[in-house]
């Protein structure tokens, strides 16, 4: 854990304790990390509560590597095209916060410091926080004592514009039984599993339960039959309502697909799609009283650029499930269970 202080006037900024601070000082403590962020939360060094301004808050901050933008970027990114598009209590929060640099050294330090116990996976082994003036506190959507927290990503909820007209399968589940039959290389039929996205968001309130319900159980742990239920029924009666947002929006942004378009026509609609495609939607609430506690929020809206080389990889991907017949094929679905939606309405 590395030792800070922070302070909200004139602006809010984090800083390495001082032998002269006379601030009460925190803790910030490696909860997590991806490819491109380490995530951390604060602690409190004596019996005192957290200081109200990173209350309830997480700290993220960018790693060192070329694709990533300043977080500066990225919150003013965040602000402009993202966060208007969803109710305020419906989105993870994020406020931009300086860093001093000897901050950032000392929470490198600790990094390779966790690489030899073990605390960092080892496909995460050599990455460093890169030095810049910001961090961004987030909305903290850890569960707590008496909570639970499901995580869901909902992917395409709408079906591509690239997919073919007698499509029997949405985007997402071709691409889920593309990727299973490579795993398998083609001689056996892979495990069931999995879920339509489309069922999150369909009008019949059963398709949303079953879809929910593949969600929950599969992280409910030891919750009884009856919580599990609670949960499910007010995710498909009312929960639901911000991923019809998510999916009006990816619609907005993606009206004519991506095949048969030049690189340099790629707009910035494209990636907010998808950007929109890849996000998370954390769930958490307490478990007594779930419908009056529940807390949704849409994380991750990370501006996906266009790079030509992500713009390329987005096109072979959708050319495979073009040519190869992943939308349309009945033939690969011999012996599987039928999961999208699409396939069932048209059985």
């Amino acid at each position: 854990m590395t030792g800070v202080v922070y302070s909200k006037f004139p602006h809010e900024k984090l800083r390495s304790i001082q032998q002269s601070d006379s601030h009460k000082p925190l803790t910030l403590e490696y909860i997590a990390e991806g490819n491109a962020n380490i995530v951390y939360t604060f602690k409190p060094i004596a019996d005192e509560p957290v200081n109200l301004g990173v209350r309830q808050k997480l700290l993220r901050l960018r790693k060192d590597k070329s694709f990533i933008q300043s977080t500066q970027s990225q919150y003013i990114t965040f602000q402009r095209e993202f966060l208007p598009l969803f109710r305020p209590e419906n989105i993870v929060e994020q406020t931009l916060i300086t860093l001093d640099e000897s901050l950032i050294e000392s929470l490198n330090q600790r990094l390779a410091e966790h690489e030899s116990t073990g605390a960092r996976k080892d496909v995460r082994h050599g990455d460093r926080l890169a030095v810049d003036d910001h961090g961004l506190l987030m909305t903290d959507m850890t569960a707590q004592h008496g909570e639970f927290l499901f995580e869901i990503k909902p992917k395409w909820l709408q079906q591509s514009p690239d997919a073919p007209r007698d499509s029997i399968r949405c985007r997402t589940c071709a691409l889920r039984m593309q990727r299973d039959h490579m795993k398998a290389g083609g001689a056996v039929i892979p495990t069931r599993g999995g879920f339509c996205p489309l069922g999150l968001i369909d009008v019949d309130i059963e398709e949303r339960r079953r879809a929910f319900r593949n969600i929950i159980e599969a992280q409910a742990n030891e919750l009884s039959h009856t919580t599990v239920g609670e949960i499910v029924n007010y995710l498909a009666e009312e929960g639901y309502q911000v991923l019809s947002d998510l999916r009006k929006h990816q619609a907005q942004f993606d009206k004519h697909g991506l095949l048969g378009r030049d690189p340099e026509d790629i707009s910035d609609d494209y990636s907010k799609a998808m950007t929109l495609r890849d996000c998370m939607l954390f769930v958490k609430g307490s478990l007594n009283a779930f419908a009056n506690t529940a807390d949704i929020r849409l994380a991750d809206l990370d501006f996906k650029h266009a790079h030509p080389d992500k713009v390329q990889k987005w096109k072979s991907t959708e050319r495979t499930l073009v040519d190869q017949g992943w939308y349309t094929s009945t033939e690969v679905d011999e012996g599987y269970e039928p999961r999208c939606l699409l396939t069932r309405r048209s059985l």
